[in-house]
């Protein structure tokens, strides 16, 4: 190499070469965890925004709809229960909010959880003039249809990273909760345990009975009831382990997005093992502190 007089200019030895890089390295070494930290303080934020806009309609849903929050079981699209032909097939916890769900969903016994993002109550609110192309009533939506891939950014957490309800609670790593089921968030189904089976056995009767019950509950513990949350943190929360040790997508243990009665939103670490302790603490509650179900305690 040479300077433009013609001077021969010296070159980098290894050693020099070799320290650069270290030094580049290092520097690499120190700004990583900042920027994933920056990154994952992002899509918090996000998360936070697209679960607080749930909230926000589930406040208005309730407005319209006798304090009522839009949680309902699930039956064949089209038809309603009767005494004669009971055709629910029991809920699920997106049936609230959503895109449509996956093809997974469209046959066999899955099929009566394929809820259609038309007939999930909460998405006029959040989507008032979305086409979401079911198909007329008593159609179901095919397995090849187009309308599976529409998207509903509002629905999606950007730490959702494998959906639960497969094989729930274990994981199925490749699909997103949204991909799959059309949300990454879950209405809350802990009262579920204090009135099924017991001492409520009619599968009807119980949740009809939690469901007005939580209905009701903003009256006196608003700040403290949490009626939706992410994935991981209801699979955390439900899941009868005491020492599940549950990593997020934004790498924390047993944490989540969880969305309260009153309308605010907050990341919380969660206590697994389905126990009382774990489902009411100072800070949030999945079940109902005064309970007392009809011909029980």
């Amino acid at each position: 190499m040479r300077t433009r007089r013609g001077r021969p200019s010296r070159g980098f030895t290894l050693i020099e070469v070799l320290v650069v890089i270290a030094i580049i390295a290092l520097l690499v070494s120190i700004l990583l965890p900042a920027i994933a930290a920056a990154r994952n303080s992002g899509r918090k934020a996000v998360s936070m925004s697209r679960l607080q806009q749930i909230n926000i309609a589930g406040q208005s849903y309730k407005e319209a709809n006798k304090a009522k929050l839009p949680i309902t079981e699930t039956f064949r699209r089209g038809s309603a229960p009767s005494a004669m032909f009971p055709r629910e097939i029991g809920w699920c916890s997106w049936s609230f909010a959503g895109k449509n769900c996956s093809d997974y969903w469209a046959t066999g016994a899955s099929s009566g959880f394929d809820v259609e993002a038309d007939d999930r109550p909460l998405n006029p609110y959040i989507y008032p003039d979305k086409d979401w192309g079911a198909p007329p009533f008593p159609s179901f939506l095919k397995k090849d249809s187009p309308a599976r891939q529409l998207k509903g950014e509002a629905f999606h957490d950007p730490s959702d990273r494998a959906t639960h309800q497969r094989q729930w609670p274990r994981p199925t790593p490749g699909v997103s909760s949204y991909d799959d089921v059309g949300i990454s968030y879950q209405w809350s189904f802990g009262w579920w345990f204090q009135v099924y089976p017991r001492p409520i056995r009619d599968f009807r009767q119980a949740f009809d009975f939690g469901t007005q019950a939580l209905a009701t509950s903003d009256s006196f513990i608003p700040s403290r009831m949490v009626w939706v949350l992410d994935e991981v943190a209801a699979v955390t929360v439900f899941d009868t382990d005491p020492k599940l040790q549950l990593i997020n997508g934004y790498n924390d243990i047993n944490k989540g997005m969880l969305g309260f009665l009153d309308g605010h939103v907050a990341y919380h670490a969660v206590s697994p093992g389905r126990k009382i302790e774990s489902l009411r603490t100072d800070r949030y509650t999945f079940v109902f502190d005064d309970m007392k179900p009809p011909g029980g305690g």
